[in-house]
């Protein structure tokens, strides 16, 4: 039902890949090198889908924004509730490295049918994608049929993994779990998807930094309190800010793509400038959030400034475009990982001096 529901795109699309292939193969034989065949039907457009195609549409330059909120939730669990801290539970052991995976599976299917459906729309083409990690599908003639199956399956596995987790800790996950998964779906499907709209800043801070952070503390603890929202936020802040970089570099193509994200609504200025003021309001968050509940947590705050002043400055003065676009996307997603295993290191050495004085 889905296949051919989406048949005329597909075909549409391969028409495109056809069209780019024998670009690519003109431009190739005037610089000497292999040239690309006459392309006969739509099933010699596509290459064997072999693990590499796979490791490329789950584009693991951005599991930061899995691993993070993971980091921060289980360093929450075992530092702030009644589990003996750092004393190994088996249970929330097993939960928290469960929690993790479905985290790193649900980040591979969003990215896999994200770029599915670009593809799809047309938004993916090797004009308007430079790095060719970035658009697998149309770089390496992946067939579309098979990267859309792919990401079904990402997403069952992460269902299977969360169900286990679910049945180990708490039935609450099944709400936290259904969010997850409609943020998934609506992200990339529907009349007008998520990511088309200024909403997807907000939707991935929240599903991800949110939910799996909150998700992971209930896991763990088999408890919910109120604080984990607040210990949350930091990790919201940072994945949304993460894509804001990606739509602030996508902004040219986005507008001919139709696309109206929340970098396309406010410009290219506006949008650098409002990472630079997420980026400084993440780190005060912590800090403030220390000196008023966790003293201990601020020596690991600081060191994560100071090692990432300079990520800050290129979030602040970095040079949002197709061509940078990497660059920057490495350095945003490195600085969320830094700046959340700080966050992490902070509470874990809360519950550490705590455990000590008690």
């Amino acid at each position: 039902m889905v296949y051919s529901a989406v048949s005329q795109p597909e075909s549409q699309a391969e028409n495109r890949l056809a069209s780019q292939a024998a670009g690519r193969g003109t431009s190739e034989a005037a610089t000497g090198q292999p040239v690309h065949q006459p392309v006969e039907s739509s099933k010699s457009l596509y290459r064997p889908f072999t693990v590499k195609a796979a490791i490329e549409l789950a584009s693991p330059q951005t599991w930061s924004a899995a691993i993070s909120p993971v980091l921060v939730g289980g360093a929450a669990a075992w530092a702030l509730t009644a589990l003996e801290p750092f004393k190994l539970d088996t249970r929330a052991l097993v939960c928290w490295l469960l929690m993790l995976a479905c985290a790193l599976l649900a980040q591979s299917a969003v990215n896999t049918l994200n770029d599915y459906k670009d593809f799809l729309s047309g938004t993916d083409t090797v004009d308007t994608i430079l790095d060719k990690t970035d658009a697998s599908i149309v770089y390496n003639s992946i067939n579309p049929k098979a990267a859309l199956r792919f990401g079904i399956v990402l997403c069952l596995l992460a269902l299977l993994v969360g169900a286990v987790v679910t049945v180990l800790s708490s039935w609450w996950l099944i709400v936290l779990g259904a969010a997850g998964a409609a943020a998934v779906i609506f992200y990339s499907f529907g009349p007008k998807p998520l990511s088309f709209l200024p909403l997807g800043e907000l939707v991935s801070g929240l599903a991800m930094g949110g939910i799996i952070t909150v998700a992971t503390y209930i896991a763990m603890t088999r408890a919910f309190s109120p604080l984990i929202l607040l210990v949350a936020f930091p990790a919201v802040l940072t994945i949304a800010l993460i894509m804001l970089t990606n739509n602030t570099c996508d902004i040219g193509r986005d507008i001919i793509a139709g696309r109206k994200t929340l970098a396309v609504k406010l410009g290219f200025e506006r949008s650098r400038r409002l990472a630079g003021v997420v980026a400084v309001i993440t780190m005060l968050w912590m800090a403030v959030l220390s000196l008023m509940l966790w003293l201990f947590a601020l020596l690991p705050v600081a060191i994560g400034v100071f090692i990432g002043h300079k990520r800050i400055a290129m979030i602040m003065r970095g040079s949002y475009d197709l061509h940078s676009r990497r660059q920057m996307m490495a350095n945003i997603s490195s600085w969320c990982l830094l700046v959340n295993s700080c966050w992490a290191a902070g509470l874990l050495l809360t519950g550490l001096v705590g455990a000590w004085l008690l």
